[in-house]
């Protein structure tokens, strides 16, 4: 029997997107609302902050209310946000970032505007395709479930990602098995497409002439194939140098690599980046990935030292150095989160630019705090470990000098950002 709907307002909205209201003492969290919000709702199951909902009716639309531009809004759990109008968005986004300052005491942080996004600029599409007698389900996980949806369209990618799509369907439907499943990486390069096809079903010759032709119809610069379980991914076909261009050098980039999401989002992140250290003779740029700002840096004429965990990626760093001739650019494999670069090794560098994952850089943060680097830049897709990773920065001598929010990911409550730190 369903649980009986009650009436409620929805009062302000939670740092995942979620409309929040109150029953009694209780936060409701009720997706695809927002603040103004009168609606008909069912509490569904308790968790530890509060109670989940599901909207029955909006009775009454608040008034920051817009119309999606997809769809599939409501169903694809790719977006979070479309039904928010353009100032309200960019003021919530915002906030996400004050507030997780605030928890730590930085709410005078001096935060410029939001660099906004838009859509169909979005590079870089995973898909999951599962194919069933009835045919090929092809498209982004629901919302907290396993579920796929079918896209027929999607606003935020680049529009030849999207063209794609069918054509990926087809693709699956003559590869797969049934019941079989893969995970399907397009990125957009300076080359072309690329492709990578993640599944269990091998590369047996029939297989692989099928990702060639392809590859050829759609004009890809690349495909690639991995097992999910054994090892890294193999070349099927590279008919064009799969490239992006960092600075003034073309970076070989491997199958499945971590790219920026928008070009225009790592634009503005590198013009951060350079234009703080502008005057450092020697920078370290760490967790640095394929040189993404390794490369800029060292084109203003820096002596620039590449540290990253990922051995595959400091060969990238090493091979674009080499092929550009650019003896400048150093490189180290070094797994920062358990041996962070100590005082006395940072001594050898003018600036220090670090762009952790998700889960920030607390152990190198007080190792820089500690240091004598007179210039630090954070990079992070993360405001609550940025917080706590600033909050270790200042209380050892640096202040902000500034802070760039950087909408990358459209629609959803993630929110990328630069800041420079000062002594």
């Amino acid at each position: 029997m369903a649980k009986p709907a009650i009436e409620l307002l929805v009062e302000s909205l939670g740092a995942r997107g979620d409309g929040i209201a109150r029953h009694g003492e209780d936060r409701v969290f009720l997706p695809l609302t927002l603040p103004g919000d009168r609606v008909r709702a069912r509490l569904e199951r308790a968790g530890s902050e509060g109670i989940a909902g599901s909207v029955v009716e909006v009775m009454q639309p608040g008034p920051s209310r817009a119309e999606p531009a997809c769809r599939h809004f409501g169903d694809c759990g790719g977006c979070a946000l479309q039904h928010l109008d353009a100032e309200f968005y960019a003021e919530w986004k915002t906030e996400l970032l004050r507030a997780a300052l605030a928890r730590k005491g930085l709410s005078d942080g001096p935060m410029e505007p939001l660099v906004p996004g838009r859509p169909g600029i979005r590079r870089r599409a995973d898909f999951t395709a599962l194919r069933r007698r009835e045919g090929v389900t092809l498209g982004f996980n629901a919302k907290m479930t396993h579920r796929v949806v079918d896209l027929e369209e999607c606003p935020i990618l680049l529009p030849e990602i999207t063209a794609l799509i069918p054509a990926l369907r087809t693709l699956c439907a003559d590869m797969l098995a049934i019941a079989g499943k893969a995970e399907l990486v397009v990125a957009a390069t300076d080359g072309g497409l690329d492709l990578l096809v993640v599944d269990a079903g091998g590369l047996a010759l029939k297989r692989r002439e099928a990702l060639v032709a392809f590859a050829d119809e759609h004009d890809l610069a690349r495909v690639s194939h991995r097992h999910p379980r054994q090892g890294g991914p193999e070349l099927v076909v590279e008919r064009r140098p799969v490239t992006m261009r960092f600075g003034d050098v073309a970076v070989p980039i491997p199958p499945g690599a971590f790219l920026q999401a928008t070009a225009g989002g790592e634009a503005a992140l590198t013009a951060v980046v350079t234009e703080a250290a502008r005057d450092a003779v020697t920078i370290a740029d760490l967790y640095c990935g394929c040189g993404t700002f390794t490369f800029p840096l060292a084109a203003a004429g820096a002596a620039v030292h590449a540290v990253d965990g990922l051995d595959w990626q400091i060969r990238v760093v090493e091979r674009a150095a080499r092929a550009a001739i650019l003896n400048r650019v150093t490189a180290e494999v070094r797994d920062l989160s358990k041996r962070a670069l100590q005082p006395a090794q940072l001594a050898a560098y003018d600036a220090v630019v670090f762009d952790p994952p998700r889960a920030g850089a607390a152990v190198q943060a007080q190792a820089l705090a500690e240091s004598n680097v007179q210039t630090v830049v954070g990079i992070s897709c993360n405001p609550a470990s940025f917080a706590r990773d600033a909050r270790i920065l200042v209380d050892g001598g640096f202040h902000i000098e500034r802070i760039v929010p950087v909408d990358q990911f459209l629609w959803s409550p993630h929110l990328e950002l630069a800041a420079v730190f000062r002594r």
